[in-house]
């Protein structure tokens, strides 16, 4: 009997080396050959391609990188969840409304904008309207269907006391939005960076709310799921995460690089290109518990707006791959 109490904690040991072995769990194999790899990355406005360029940060890589351009994160995001993409950057709002959506799509980084990336209700600045209240029965856009503005635009509205369905919403793209707010089909816009500060800089538009108080600031890397699935693919996703935290850092502590890498590559005006750096700049912020229930409680606002279509855990859609793994 004494031999058996003594073998008992090596049986368990084995057991549990054998359930490890059954399970999807990574395992230590050694370095996995990137060479053959090509990252395909989505960006919107080239602002995430200016910043990696600026810093230096992807000097090196093992692997190629694949940018794939958007005008907003709603299409970036139906690429990745088609597989045109492994992994991409959007805010809180479209990650969320594309977790509704699909079961194809994780979480596996997370940063915040301390200046919300530019994230503004922006109206003509002749216009009468003065207040988010003086919105009422007016026709706004808040860019597209479940991106960072429409968001603003619900959060701005019940902070009057009212509620979507006392403007008339429509969705535009930012090239329709901006010949719409100059033409007076739309009375204000819900929209972010480079398009507020386009509208700050070379409209002259006026802010009529950011979003201080009202949004989260966290933007995300959104990763398709059959790309972490494959064990290449997500060892250069991993690697691609430490480095654009690496680019992060460096831009808070080089904001002048960063401008005119910024201003150089996109042809931006500089004034524009100066708001949107100074506004772009952003903390790597782990995927902690913290920030999971920010994003639960953008889920259910979202859901009680009616805009997903349907509950999301975030607890269950993210796995960290800015955290490394042994």
């Amino acid at each position: 009997m004494s031999g058996l109490r003594r073998l008992l904690p090596v049986l368990a040991a084995a057991v549990l080396v054998a359930l490890a072995a059954c399970s999807g769990a990574p395992r230590a194999d050694g370095p996995v050959d990137l060479s053959s790899v090509t990252l395909r990355v989505g960006d919107q406005a080239g602002i995430q391609q200016a910043l990696l360029r600026a810093s230096g940060a992807l000097d090196g890589a093992p692997y190629q990188i694949s940018w794939g351009e958007f005008p907003a994160a709603a299409p970036l995001l139906e690429a990745l969840r088609a597989g045109a993409l492994d992994i991409g950057v959007a805010g809180d709002a479209p990650t969320l409304n594309a977790l509704a959506a699909t079961q194809d799509i994780t979480v596996v980084a997370a940063n915040r904008s301390p200046k919300y990336g530019g994230l503004a209700i922006v109206v003509p600045a002749n216009s009468a309207i003065k207040t988010v209240a003086d919105l009422r029965g007016r026709t706004v856009s808040p860019t597209t269907q479940g991106s960072i503005g429409h968001y603003l635009l619900l959060r701005a509205l019940g902070e009057a006391g009212m509620s979507g369905s006392d403007v008339k919403i429509t969705f535009l793209q930012p090239a329709d939005a901006v010949a719409a707010l100059r033409s007076g089909a739309i009375d204000a816009w819900s929209t972010w960076d480079p398009y507020t500060a386009i509208a700050q800089s070379e409209q002259g538009d006026r802010v009529l709310r950011d979003a201080s108080g009202l949004a989260s600031g966290l933007s995300f890397l959104d990763a398709n799921n059959k790309s972490l699935a494959n064990a290449s693919t997500r060892a250069a996703m991993a690697d691609f995460v430490r480095r654009y935290n690496d680019a992060l850092r460096w831009a808070q502590a080089h904001p002048d690089e960063n401008n005119r890498v910024y201003t150089q590559l996109t042809q931006r005006s500089p004034s524009v290109a100066a708001l949107v750096a100074q506004r772009s700049l952003r903390d790597p912020t782990p995927l902690s518990p913290t920030v999971v229930a920010e994003l639960q409680q953008v889920a259910d606002n979202y859901q009680r707006y009616g805009v997903l279509r349907g509950k999301v855990t975030v607890a269950q859609r993210v796995t960290d791959l800015s955290v490394p793994t042994s």
